[in-house]
């Protein structure tokens, strides 16, 4: 029990350092720090639900051309979102999919816990390009991913 409480006690402790240390609220509850995976990345400071839609991707960035830092959305469409989505890193085993049905949007494929980071999988939307080394530290990373440049 009191492992539980240490365990528990020290994810709140993480969550608040990142809280405390946050460069810019893109959502009430999305914020951006910086990345164990790459960089800085996106984390939430509440639970997202498993399916929950939990952002739009905004188009006012568009464009019909491939462009660096940019991703892609399909019918030869490619987005940056300064906001949310330059910001979401890459992982074998991500907690969130780039949902293209309707209109372009995140949505959690299992429940994300407050303080976690949110991550996709770029190879579900890329198609060929260069390998890029992964850091995902995932159990089934397959050490890469693919991203055009």
């Amino acid at each position: 029990m009191e492992a539980e409480y240490n365990k528990t006690t020290d994810a709140h402790e993480s969550t608040q350092k990142k809280r405390s240390s946050r460069k810019h609220i893109c959502k009430p509850f999305l914020f951006k720090v910086p990345s164990e995976i790459h960089g800085t990345g996106i984390f939430t400071q509440r639970d997202i639900n498993k399916g929950e839609v939990f952002y739009d991707i905004p188009l006012k960035v568009l464009f019909h051309e491939l462009r660096p830092r940019c991703a892609f959305i399909g019918n030869n469409s490619w987005v940056s979102d300064e906001e949310v989505l330059n910001y979401i890193n890459h992982s074998c085993d991500p907690n969130t999919k780039l949902d293209l049905t309707i209109e372009p949007r995140l949505v959690a494929v299992r429940t994300i816990r407050m303080g976690e980071e949110i991550t996709v999988d770029y190879n579900l939307t890329e198609r060929g390009g260069n390998r890029v080394s992964c850091n995902c530290q995932s159990s089934n990373c397959g050490g890469y991913f693919l991203r055009k440049e």
